[in-house]
Formats: structure tokens, C-alpha cells, sequence
């Protein structure tokens, strides 16, 4: 192989790699560059993902070859024409570097799959990714929830205590994207973007894969089903009338108010940040735990439901109002003696089967 292209173009490719910087299997730090015609496919894998990019280059000789990614990075970032060779040898004008070569028969190539379209709009998926922002990680110990979530008419996502979702029109194999590549798969849901799933056991499917123009994304997805949102959703116990709020002012109060939320000296082990949403007369105040500090915001207040008083963690509030697409939000109270109740929240005058943020509260 001996193939020429342009520095830049090659660092943007590098960007979105997912090759490990560390692995007991070496050879997925590599990158394995395939030339021919006029192109150069990129492609890097960590076993589960895999990247794919289709370059402009020339070819002086049509190979493949397995490249150190470490290497290749501080190599791209000056600009220049880059000469890539399958003995490892890369030169950038009269500098020259050699770059570690694995073996390319050793490449874990993708297993084939009989992919099938997920006839979703990207762009569509991509807003309803993003207003759904509670994808839970590795971490999470309900492993039923672990992931991003496509299924049974719904995007949606939970870390156990908050919970969002949309609603779209699919009603194909369950989709359970991992949190970790869930920014990554964002990139690429753009207008024209190709969307399909393969893996297809019964109801879930194994594999996603996107393509976007010349990039192409394959994601090896969880395989536990997805517990039943909107039976959840029907339990949680909120009040039947809600509080119109203008999004922006209470934002920005929470916000303020973050530095009162925390007892001093406490730690993330010890303690969480902490405030009392209230509604008493029409007004609305935030206040610490003990009710020694107190912020009063009625003028955010559009209309007013029943009193209510709970508390919560801000930085779930704050989250669940950046994903609102509204200048006003409607606001129903966790509902008085149920063990089981709940914030929920979402566009005024929106449709609360159709997209909204449930947020349990905190036992002060």
C-alpha cells in the first residue's frame, strides 16, 4: 500500500476514532486503512464499535495495512500531505515517522448481519435522543435500565430517579444503545443519515448501524429488554393539575441557588445537593433543607395549581429544563401521602403521553 491524503482530513477521521489507547489484544490500537481507486477506508474498533470513514486520497498502490492510532494523531495535526505505506513507514513533506504495523490478517473484522432499515427519520431521533437524557451506564444496578432505549413506541431513558421520554413511530426489534456511545451516534443522525439493525433475536436487536454520507457508525447494542415505561408511568403518582412555569426564570433561580443546595464540608459520599420546591399561595420559592435560605420566584409563575412543598436534587431539575423545548413547562407536584410520587414535567400545553420528565423526590 502506498497511499497519499491530506493531514486535515485525516485528523478529522482520527477524531472519532474508538480504537482503546490501552488493551490486552493490541491490535485494536491499530487502524486498518484500506486504499484503493481514489479512496482510503478508515476504520478502528474496540470489538463492540466499529468507525468507519471513506477518505479522499491517491493511491499509488492499492493495500491495507494496520497502523498504531497513537501515532498516526500527532502525525496528522500539522498540515501537509501524508504518505501512508503498509510497512508502517509515514512521511508529512520531509518529515518522516515510523509508525508501528500490526499484522492485517489479525483485524477483528464485523461479523456480518442481515440488516434491516429502522424506517425512523434521523433528525426526528435525534431530537427525541436528546430530550431523553437519563441513559443509565454500566454503573446503574437495575440492569433493565441500563442504556438508551428504542422500544415499544418510545425513546426513552432512566438512571433509576429521573426518567424521560418521547414518543416516535417505531415499532421494529427493541434498540438498546449503551450510554457511552450515545454522543457518538448523535453525531451521525443527520438529514439522509441511513439507519439500520441487525443481530434481530425475537424482540431485540444486536446491532445498529448508521451511516451518514461517508461516515459509517456499527454499535454493538445491550441485550436485556426493556422494562415497560409506560406502565410505570401510569403508577407514578402525581397531581391531576399542574403549575404553568416560564422555563428560563426558574432555571436560572436553580442555578443560583445551587451553592445553597450543598452542606458545606459534606462530600459526594456523604451527602447530595438538596432543595425544597414550594408552591404556597401562588408563590414559588426555592429554599435550602432547613429553610434557612430561600429564593422567591413568582414572577415565573403563569398560573398557579395546588400548593405543594418537596424537595429534590437541582441538577435533575436543571437537566430536565434544558431538554424542554418551551418557554413554558407544566409542573405537576408529587401528589401528598403516596409512596410512589413523582415530578412530572413538559411543554405547556404539550401532550404528557407523548414526551415529559418524571423526577422522584428526595426524603428529606
Amino acid at each position: 500500500m502506498h497511499a497519499t491524503i491530506d493531514s486535515s482530513v485525516l485528523a478529522s477521521a482520527l477524531k472519532l476514532s474508538v480504537a482503546p489507547t490501552t488493551s490486552p489484544h493490541p491490535t485494536i490500537m491499530h487502524a486498518r486503512v484500506q486504499a484503493d481507486g481514489d479512496s482510503l477506508v478508515f476504520e478502528t474498533t474496540d470489538t463492540a464499535t466499529y468507525m468507519r470513514h471513506t477518505l479522499p486520497c491517491s493511491v499509488k498502490e492499492p493495500g491495507s495495512a494496520l497502523l498504531r492510532v497513537s501515532l498516526l494523531r500527532p502525525i496528522a495535526s500539522a498540515p501537509g500531505e501524508i504518505v501512508l505505506r503498509d510497512d508502517g513507514k509515514v512521511s508529512r513533506g520531509r518529515s518522516n515517522f515510523k509508525v508501528p504495523a500490526a499484522a492485517v490478517e489479525a483485524w477483528p473484522a464485523e461479523r456480518e448481519e442481515n440488516w434491516q432499515a429502522v424506517n425512523i427519520d434521523p433528525e426526528v431521533l435525534a431530537a427525541a435522543i436528546k430530550s431523553a437524557g437519563y441513559a443509565a451506564d454500566d454503573e446503574t444496578i437495575y440492569t433493565n435500565i441500563r442504556g438508551l432505549h428504542i422500544d415499544n413506541g418510545l425513546v426513552w431513558g432512566s438512571d433509576g430517579v429521573s426518567l424521560s421520554y418521547v414518543a416516535v413511530n417505531y415499532t421494529g426489534p427493541s434498540i438498546t444503545v449503551p450510554d457511552g456511545q450515545v454522543s457518538r451516534l448523535l453525531g451521525l443522525l443527520q438529514d439522509g443519515a441511513k439507519i439500520e439493525i441487525g443481530g434481530v433475536n425475537g424482540d431485540l436487536a444486536g446491532v445498529l448501524r448508521v451511516t451518514a454520507g461517508q461516515q459509517q457508525l456499527s454499535i454493538r447494542l445491550l441485550g436485556a429488554k426493556s422494562t415497560d415505561i409506560r406502565q410505570i408511568v401510569k403508577n407514578s403518582c402525581y397531581a391531576s393539575k399542574h403549575s404553568s412555569i416560564k422555563r428560563d426564570p426558574l432555571w436560572a433561580a436553580v442555578k443560583r441557588f445551587l451553592p445553597f443546595a450543598t452542606i458545606l464540608g459534606e462530600t459526594k459520599n456523604k451527602g447530595l445537593p438538596v432543595i425544597i420546591l414550594a408552591m404556597v399561595n401562588g408563590e414559588l420559592y426555592l429554599a435550602d433543607r432547613a429553610e434557612e435560605n430561600r429564593e422567591v420566584i413568582s414572577d415565573a409563575v403563569l398560573s398557579a395549581g395546588p400548593d405543594f412543598r418537596a424537595a429534590l436534587d437541582p441538577r435533575r431539575l436543571i437537566s430536565a429544563l434544558a431538554a424542554v423545548d418551551s418557554n413554558v413547562v407544566a409542573l405537576h407536584a408529587p401528589e401528598k401521602g403516596k409512596g410512589i410520587a413523582s415530578w412530572l414535567m413538559y411543554e405547556d400545553e404539550g401532550d404528557p403521553d407523548a414526551t415529559a420528565h418524571i423526577i422522584v423526590p428526595m426524603n428529606l
